[in-house]
């Protein structure tokens, strides 16, 4: 059996574009015919992206609320609406708790709870008034599990789950969806940046760690109508453990 999509004349934003999940997302929508907005901070991962006459792309701090709407507001004067976005960015640094400056905290804080509220402040009046579109962020098993280091990542991904499902009420009676995916271990900068090398040499060992690509049918089924009734869920992607050699 085979999932196929077609975003002909649809819009999608993606924030974090630039690596990883984002990126895979970005290319997937772009084959599905959809125009997509790629939104990063990384400015040379945004220009490697292929060009395409449906990519449009911003380099943007989202943790900078100013930014975030100047990029929205431009694109929505260009393209008129938005009919999706998959906001998958975030940063992730181990520091025990002892050890983490202010600054580190507020990043974390920043860009990983503060940014998804910021893109979602300007999304809602939008689809609100188109009456559809849906929205994925991204938790983690970090968010309830949490780890050695990760206190920071861990406490925004959390407040994602506790965002997300206020959201999905305030949107319910618009026709909006969103949904919080938390996408297993995947070989994202994020996460191989701030893993240990013992850390990945378990991972691979025991569950395995997906590809960017593996993640993107399920944000697809999520933002195509066949999920039109899924609002308000925590969507867990749980790798099914290698078997012993």
């Amino acid at each position: 059996m085979k999932a196929t999509f077609d975003f002909s004349g649809h819009v999608v934003l993606v924030a974090g574009a630039a690596s990883g999940i984002g990126r895979a997302t970005a290319l997937a929508c772009l084959e599905a015919g959809a125009t997509v907005l790629a939104m990063d901070i990384d400015a040379a991962g945004l220009a490697a992206l292929p060009s395409h006459a449906r990519l449009l792309t911003q380099v943007t701090d989202i943790a900078q609320p100013e930014a975030v709407r100047s990029a929205v507001r431009q694109w929505l004067t260009r393209v008129g609406r938005i009919d999706g976005a998959v906001l998958t960015s975030a940063v992730q640094r181990r520091t025990p708790i002892d050890q983490l400056s202010d600054a580190e905290w507020q990043r974390h804080l920043d860009v990983n709870l503060s940014g998804v509220f910021y893109l979602l402040r300007e999304l809602f009046p939008v689809m609100k008034a188109q009456r559809s579109g849906s929205i994925i962020a991204f938790t983690s098993g970090l968010a309830s599990n949490g780890w050695v280091g990760a206190a920071a990542y861990a406490a925004t991904k959390a407040g994602i789950v506790g965002l997300v499902k206020s959201a999905a009420l305030e949107l319910r009676s618009h026709g909006v969806r969103i949904n919080a995916l938390s996408p297993g271990l995947v070989a994202t900068p994020v996460f191989l940046d701030s893993a240990s090398a013992a850390e990945l040499e378990m991972y691979e060992r025991t569950l395995g760690v997906s590809t960017p690509e593996e993640v993107t049918p399920t944000l697809m089924h999520l933002l195509s109508d066949a999920a039109v009734s899924i609002s308000g869920n925590v969507i867990e992607r749980r790798l099914i453990p290698r078997a012993e050699a």
